[in-house]
């Protein structure tokens, strides 16, 4: 099985051209998907699902204009609880 693709928070922020530092803020301000995988009070890892890259990168390109993740983030949110995402 193949399984669902998830990049680590290093490399879907090279992805996006984001320090790592960055993408942890704002992954720690719940303001970007990712997966937090722990096991008990232990620190655990994140991974971010590859969709939610490849979407925020479609959004924009076809945007024509700076996109604010924030809002993208919160429409990305809706689709999903919707189901459409």
């Amino acid at each position: 099985m193949a399984g669902v693709p998830t990049y680590t928070v290093p490399e879907a922020a090279a992805l996006l051209s984001l320090s790592q530092e960055y993408l942890y803020r704002l992954i720690h301000a719940d303001a970007f998907p990712a997966l937090r995988l722990r096991r008990g009070a232990g620190q655990g890892r994140y991974v971010v699902p590859a969709k939610a890259v490849e979407q925020l990168l479609d959004f924009a390109a076809n945007a024509g204009n700076c996109v604010d993740v924030a809002e993208w983030v919160e429409a990305w949110r809706a689709a999903s609880v919707g189901g459409a995402a």
